[in-house]
């Protein structure tokens, strides 16, 4: 599985792409971005928020630094596996493959089917990494807020990209950060539902 996932899009892969990717994500991920020319550079941290039945919205907290660190003082500990969730779910939900894209184009073409406006709509696979990425935050918001009952949850991935070499001296230096918040989701017998 990992061989399919991992090789360059071909005819075999377009047929069972479905299935390996299935299998293969968000919790045995793999991809080539740490090689040039792009290689994957930003850091990204998952922030939950939650609504009660009051509608009184909680403050956002940030569920990956907990892992981060988990994850430094044990690197063979099984939040090394918990730990990509956050990062995976995220871009599988932004990512697309421009070459499986044209594919898929020229498949409803084919099939005579609409054509999607890939402006207004989003993929079956970010559609899931979307809503892996409010399973995972549902996850750590039932255990920190175990009290009270959850209503809607919301997501919110901030990207903040590193340090450069020639400023990690510089006290004053910030990184230059960005935010992408997913909207409200309601919550229904433990089950988060995205529309």
């Amino acid at each position: 599985m990992t061989a399919i996932y991992v090789l360059p899009f071909n005819p075999i892969k377009n047929k069972i792409n479905d299935f390996v990717v299935a299998y293969m994500e968000p919790l045995f991920t793999q991809n080539w971005m740490l090689f040039a020319p792009n290689p994957l550079s930003n850091n990204y941290y998952v922030n939950i928020q939650v609504k009660d039945k009051s509608k009184k919205q909680s403050k956002w907290m940030d569920i990956s630094t907990p892992l981060y660190d988990a994850n430094h003082s044990n690197r063979f500990s099984p939040v090394n596996k918990l730990v990509r969730i956050g990062t995976s779910t995220y871009m599988q939900a932004i990512q697309s493959d421009e070459l499986f894209d044209k594919i898929e184009q020229k498949k409803i073409e084919v099939n005579h089917q609409q054509q999607i406006n890939k402006n207004k709509e989003i993929s079956s696979h970010q559609k899931d990494g979307i809503q892996q990425l409010y399973n995972f935050g549902y996850y750590f918001a039932e255990k920190q807020f175990e009290k009270q009952e959850i209503h809607e949850i919301r997501i919110r991935v901030l990207s903040e990209k590193p340090i450069p070499f020639s400023k990690r001296n510089d006290k004053d230096y910030k990184p230059e950060k960005s935010y992408i918040t997913y909207g409200w989701e309601p919550v229904q017998g433990g089950v988060v539902g995205v529309r």
